[in-house]
């Protein structure tokens, strides 16, 4: 997991950097004139605060996973057309201004710096029962992670543009089923969703375990344990890897989350050669 969150540090730099721009925006907006808050320019700064949360947590920067949780609960709070108190504009702007801190560490390569011993943050309180305050962070963040930025945080990552170094991108993508490890070679993979609904086709074959649509395409869903002849139940929380070939797509059962990796482990899957053997279009 070490070498993934590695490899997303680059892109949270980045979201990051969005996010604090659209704080900043919020906070130069209530200074110059007070009363030109939008509600727009208060859900981007809390979007941006909600997306600094999930993101850091991601790659493992749980205190500005902390701060940005806390930033984004405080201006949930705020509605645009009540006058925000001092003391709340103070409190974000000290929340950004650590963010910001703490953001040049993570382009340095460094670790988030502890709190001081007196467990004192400018800003929020900082409370010294680290463990129980990361554990409640972590719960609160699971959805988020999952839903919100672990899949399309992978998936810009796949599509990064060639500038990226070439050491921080992924060559295959990692799934799970039944207890064994797949992966398909990253070129092969269009995305990954979540619990995408399926049709099921009762008189199709086996490891056919259905049909989703996916935006007009529609997509037959493989399951490798049927193909395997593995006794393994279906899911009810799984993930769907879409692979493609040519003009042909298919999407593969996972019931773990799967990661994009920057090595290759598990059993191939060779699409090319996996439609060829089993006529699997839709």
């Amino acid at each position: 997991m070490a070498g993934l969150q590695e490899s997303l540090l680059p892109i949270f730099i980045e979201e990051a950097e969005e996010g604090l721009a659209l704080i900043q925006k919020f906070v130069s907006t209530w200074e110059k004139a007070p009363q030109f808050i939008t509600a727009e320019i208060l859900e981007e700064a809390r979007r941006a605060a909600h997306t600094i949360k999930g993101t850091a947590g991601l790659v493992k920067r749980m205190q500005s996973s902390a701060i940005a949780k806390e930033l984004e609960e405080l201006l949930d709070s705020f509605k645009a057309d009540v006058q925000c108190s001092v003391t709340d504009i103070d409190t974000v702007i000290n929340s950004h201004a650590q963010l910001v801190e703490l953001l040049s560490l993570a382009r340095a390569g460094e670790p988030e710096v502890a709190p001081n011993v007196d467990g004192e943050r400018v800003g929020f309180g900082y409370h010294n029962e680290k463990s129980a305050e990361e554990d409640s962070l972590n719960a609160s963040l699971t959805a988020d992670l999952i839903n919100d930025f672990a899949l399309p945080f992978m998936m810009r990552l796949h599509q990064a543009s060639t500038e990226v170094d070439e050491s921080v991108k992924p060559v295959c993508c990692r799934f799970y089923f039944g207890g064994r490890q797949y992966y398909l070679p990253i070129e092969d993979v269009v995305e990954i969703a979540e619990k995408e609904e399926i049709t099921i086709l009762p008189y199709g074959p086996a490891y056919i375990s259905g049909l989703i649509n996916l935006r007009g395409n529609v997509v037959p869903v493989v399951s490798l344990a049927e193909l395997e002849q593995r006794k393994v139940k279906f899911p009810s929380t799984y993930f769907l890897i879409i692979a493609k070939c040519g003009t042909d797509l298919m999407a593969f059962v996972s019931d773990q989350l799967p990661n994009l990796s920057l090595k290759a482990a598990g059993h191939k899957i060779d699409v090319e050669k996996f439609i060829e053997q089993y006529s699997v279009k839709a």
